[in-house]
């Protein structure tokens, strides 16, 4: 079951990766997502290959980078702090057998400028380091939802019970 959850989530990531440009909410969600958890792409940076506008291959002040969110902290000031992250001189990226970025290859310039961690594997540990407290929320919202639904009930019931008693007594 963890790992269909797991399949599933990096599935949904990768999507979020590649529609980045196209859906502004999709693109501030990616973005608070890296930032908060200091991490990048799904399973590293270069993940972001997966986007036709950091892919590479093609041409674009973008190319060979990874968004700003990638970047550390104090270097997010600068939304073209990820530009040309990646070492496009290191090897021909663009080549029939080879379409991605290796992992070892981040600018020499611009190695610690980045997150390299991505961002699958942090959630996966915030979320089990949280875990007592996100169940807890998860019992505490369960628990108000059914004395919602107890209290809906009850009101029902004495609605009834004046409404029979009212046209008792008006026969």
């Amino acid at each position: 079951m963890k790992e269909k959850v797991r399949e599933v989530v990096e599935e949904h990531m990768f999507d979020a990766i590649k529609a980045y440009r196209d859906d502004s909410d999709l693109r501030d969600a990616v973005n608070v997502a890296q930032r908060t958890f200091s991490c990048c792409g799904v399973r590293n940076f270069t993940d972001w290959q997966e986007n036709v506008y950091f892919k590479c291959c093609n041409e674009g002040i973008e190319s060979c980078g990874v968004p700003y969110s990638c970047c550390k902290m104090e270097l997010q000031v600068n939304l073209f702090c990820g530009v040309k992250i990646m070492d496009e001189a290191s090897a021909d990226y663009c080549s029939e057998t080879n379409k991605y970025v290796p992992m070892n290859h981040l600018n020499p310039k611009k190695e610690d400028q980045i997150y390299e961690t991505g961002c699958l594997v942090t959630m996966e540990q915030w979320f089990n380091k949280n875990l007592y407290y996100i169940g807890g929320a998860a019992l505490g919202v369960a628990i108000v939802q059914i004395g919602g639904v107890w209290l809906a009930q009850s009101l029902t019931h004495d609605i009834k019970s004046v409404t029979a008693g009212y046209y008792h007594q008006h026969k």
